[in-house]
């Protein structure tokens, strides 16, 4: 049975998802929403006539649908996620979920009483490399994890055609709309809790952006594990350049490159020796991925993929470090999340 996707927001993000769903086997759209007409026309054009809507209301009146597929900016999402669930359908929303942190546990609490599903789009979870860095970590093919390093520096001008523009005024957009990601990535590989962050994020003189583009962290988690995190959208060159290394006790697992090549060593080798990966469109492949996910946790075929309360935690360690880098105090993450009234995952 085909699931029918009521979409809102066809911004750039919003166009892979036509691409994704136009050519799914198991989904379809069951209409789209903007309220602007240009986006809206240029959308149709691409993927076909599909009902369109200027708002979400309208839209979950004409239209029947299975799910909601919010791609949006996150401060709309309460109020977008209020009238889908109020239809009794199950939403899956890019992330963050909002940008505060009584906001999303709001929304999360409202999916929880409805009975209605809610999952975050951590797609990065889905690539090939994120997926082989979590077993063997979790086989500890390496001996246990001591620490780790990640280090993403990049000059992304958010001027350029086609990208979204909300970030350029967004309060932290470092934190909130990338390192989110990694900092995500860092629970979920490493399959285990942070306990304790510092933090500093500061803006550059030269930074598009109104405020901080640049974070760095240093990260406690469960079992003594330690990480130092720096991710910046306003480096001195054009050049992406990624380091994610996880030193264990008898080797190193090293990620050379944002989206693949992963390698590893063991203490004695001369040279580290690559580690095999299946092929991998960024963005496309991983969030198609996330998408049966998504699908096959709906139909009761597996786990529903990156749950509201799961994105909790990493929304929470991305607002526990901004506390950090406000205060200048290392902050307690389990503190913080029971003084947001959120539970822990179990």
């Amino acid at each position: 049975m085909t699931l029918r996707i009521l979409q809102v927001g066809l911004g750039n993000r919003g166009t892979m998802w036509g691409r994704i769903i136009a050519h799914h086997p198991r989904v379809a759209f069951a209409g789209i929403v903007d309220p602007d007409p240009a986006r809206v026309s240029a959308f149709t054009q691409a993927f076909g006539d599909i009902p369109s809507f200027s708002d979400l209301g309208s839209a979950l009146k004409a239209v029947e649908a299975d799910a909601v597929l919010l791609v949006t900016p996150p401060n709309g999402h309460l109020d977008q996620a209020r009238c889908a669930f109020a239809a009794g359908l199950p939403v899956l929303a890019e992330k963050p979920l909002a940008l505060d942190m009584d906001e999303a546990r709001r929304i999360v609490d409202l999916a929880e009483a409805t009975g209605c599903r809610l999952s975050v789009c951590l797609n990065f979870r889905f690539l090939p490399v994120s997926q082989e860095i979590r077993r063997l970590v979790a086989d500890q093919e390496f001996g246990a994890p001591g620490f780790g390093t990640f280090n993403y520096h990049r000059n992304r001008d958010w001027w350029r055609p086609g990208m979204n523009k909300y970030p350029l005024t967004m309060r932290y957009p470092m934190m909130l709309e990338q390192s989110i990601h990694h900092l995500d990535l860092i629970r979920y590989c490493y399959g285990r809790e942070v306990e304790a962050v510092s933090c500093r994020t500061w803006n550059p003189s030269w930074s598009v952006y109104a405020h901080d583009a640049n974070v760095s962290c240093l990260l406690t988690l469960e079992g003594g594990l330690e990480v130092n995190y720096l991710g910046t959208w306003t480096g001195g060159w054009n050049e992406l350049k990624f380091q994610w290394r996880t030193d264990c006790e008898r080797g190193v697992i090293v990620q050379q490159e944002l989206f693949s090549d992963l390698a590893t060593a063991r203490t004695e080798d001369d040279a580290l020796t690559p580690v095999r990966l299946p092929p991998c469109t960024p963005f496309v492949d991983d969030t198609r991925m996330l998408l049966d996910a998504f699908v096959e946790g709906l139909r009761g075929e597996g786990p529903l993929p990156c749950t509201g309360r799961d994105h909790l935690q990493s929304l929470a360690l991305c607002l526990a470090a901004i506390e950090s880098s406000e205060t200048g105090q290392r902050v307690d993450v389990r503190e913080f999340t029971r003084r947001h009234g959120i539970r822990r995952m179990s």
